[in-house]
């Protein structure tokens, strides 16, 4: 048995997703997940899969919560519950300054957490039927509800990275979302997420931990190295996962690369990104590699994977998604 197989949004416009996400139901993926930053939006693209799946559930990974007040968010959950038929997992993330601030014209607000915890409550509040009056806080609402409540349990997961927000996850999430975590640093999440349940005295009996990662089926290496390195360096030269890297042990090459791409070194930089980093963090490999990867983060405590099909650069997009997502199916 491996953990839970779903797939991340891959296709290049609608259509293709749909037909990618039919493809991988029919071969035995669970379900889909969706995601946004400037190009398709995360609601369209979900509820077209919500239309597509005869059995599955759909995820978002993520709504970013500054983007969508809370009213809005559980309107949109509860619609996309009714449709999927497997329900809809309502993931949320605070994204990033220059997504919200420069590219959406929104304020970031002041603290993450603050913000995650008010919106996490106030969703909760709406998908309960209450009608909502506030005095305070990012989001003033003079007695809104949600005319229609979700029909089946709307679990909310959040993505999260540094300690604080996980252990913020294990106080109030169903679920958390990691991303790009080698198999110790999900052994570090899930003793935050724990820390954060004890200090309010709940149980995490029924609580999801799910992993998005990036996978190509090839035992060739080179082939997409310098795909995976280009991805990883836009997240080693991002604060928050400098910190997430150095837990590990890693600050230092992090360290090395910026000062390199700053000096304008930018391929010797790109090189310097070394393929245990990469492969500590992705699924590549043979089908049988990929599998024993997934085990190995299975007994460290992964419940689900969102697998991003990366296809190798040289070869055409689609048939080579859909040759990694034949590949890693439960029933090939």
């Amino acid at each position: 048995m491996l953990p839970r197989l779903d797939l991340s949004q891959c296709g290049r416009s609608i259509a293709e997703n749909v037909d990618l996400v039919r493809r991988a139901e029919a071969l035995g993926w669970e379900g889909a997940w969706v995601s946004e930053i400037t190009g398709t939006d995360a609601v369209t693209a979900a509820a077209s899969i919500a239309g597509a799946l005869t059995k599955g559930r759909v995820g978002s990974a993520i709504f970013p919560m500054q983007t969508r007040d809370p009213l809005l968010l559980a309107m949109t959950a509860a619609s996309l519950s009714d449709m999927a038929a497997g329900g809809f997992v309502l993931g949320l993330g605070t994204s990033t300054p220059i997504i919200i601030q420069d590219w959406h014209a929104t304020p970031w607000g002041d603290s993450p957490l603050t913000l995650t915890r008010e919106c996490v409550e106030l969703v909760r509040r709406f998908f309960a039927g209450e009608r909502v009056t506030t005095e305070s806080g990012r989001w003033l609402y003079r007695r809104a509800s949600l005319t229609t409540t979700p029909k089946s349990t709307v679990p909310i997961y959040l993505a999260a990275l540094n300690d604080r927000m996980l252990q913020l996850a294990g106080e109030i999430a169903d679920g958390v979302i990691l991303n790009f975590v080698s198999v110790g640093d999900l052994v570090h999440a899930k003793g935050k997420i724990a820390e954060g349940a004890r200090r309010v005295g709940r149980s995490l009996e029924n609580f999801e931990y799910v992993i998005f990662f990036r996978s190509t089926v090839t035992e060739d290496y080179e082939l997409v190295r310098e795909r995976y390195q280009r991805e990883l360096l836009t997240y080693v030269m991002a604060p928050v996962y400098q910190k997430m890297f150095a837990r590990e042990g890693h600050a230092e090459l992090c360290k090395e690369i910026q000062t390199l791409w700053r000096a304008g070194e930018r391929e010797t930089a790109l090189a310097t990104v070394p393929e245990t980093f990469i492969r500590d963090r992705t699924l590549i490999g043979s089908t049988t590699d990929i599998h024993a990867r997934l085990a190995e983060y299975q007994e460290a405590g992964l419940d689900s994977s969102m697998i991003f099909p990366v296809a190798i650069p040289a070869n055409d997009y689609f048939d080579d998604t859909l040759r990694t997502i034949e590949a890693l199916a439960p029933e090939s």
